[in-house]
């Protein structure tokens, strides 16, 4: 049980450090608001929604990738921990973006997950194949 909660924990880390720390870096440069600030820039909205999703299927390929058994319901459970964080942020931060981003960027928690937990399952069944054959 220990070792399921690390790995989620894990990967929500790892998300949050890379999607926060980009957005610094970006406000730093003068490419994005700070955070608080709206955003209301489609290509803008759109960079953030780019490197959050991998960002996001990379925490998600972690957290299944550490998992001691299921990796995709590992994966599953950082969605749904995502999207409740999400759900949150969205109503804390309501009007800083355009009704279409926030929609977006929820709607997209759910399949990032999967995805990351599907990376990880296809690597393990690989494996497997390389093993038998070998």
């Amino acid at each position: 049980m220990l070792r399921s909660i690390l790995a989620v924990v894990a990967g929500f880390l790892l998300i949050g450090a890379l999607a926060f720390g980009t957005g610094a870096a970006l406000h730093a440069a003068g490419i994005q608001p700070a955070a608080g600030e709206p955003m209301m820039e489609p290509a803008l909205i759109l960079l953030e929604a780019a490197y959050v999703a991998a960002f996001a299927i990379a925490g998600c390929w972690l957290t299944a990738a550490l998992a001691p058994a299921n990796p995709m319901r590992h994966a599953l459970i950082l969605g749904a921990l995502g999207l409740v964080f999400n759900v949150m942020g969205a109503l804390a931060t309501w009007g800083e973006r355009p009704v279409w981003a926030v929609a977006l960027n929820l709607a997209l928690v759910m399949p990032y997950a999967w995805a990351g937990g599907r990376m990880r399952e296809r690597q393990l069944e690989r494996t497997s194949a390389v093993r038998v054959a070998g």
